[in-house]
């Protein structure tokens, strides 16, 4: 069966791709290629969402943008 050879009869490369990528001391979330990146826009995201969803209960606990009763009469 030597036709198949290149298929089944591969060196294993696994050990050393390992101890390459462990030797690096980052954390494991940042050692991705663009790793930063994708954090700092995801960052960005959401905190604009966690300060909208704030602003949002504020209005509605004040009445923020609704006419008084005094108004009104």
């Amino acid at each position: 069966m030597a036709l198949l050879d290149f298929i089944y009869n591969r060196p294993n490369r696994v050990l050393a791709l390992q101890r390459q990528y462990q030797a690096d001391t980052r954390p494991i979330y940042l050692r991705p290629a663009g790793a930063k990146q994708t954090l700092a826009v995801y960052g960005a995201l959401f905190s604009l969402g966690m300060l909208s969803t704030v602003y949002g209960i504020g209005c509605l606990v004040t009445g923020h943008g609704k006419p008084s009763s005094k108004e009104e009469a």
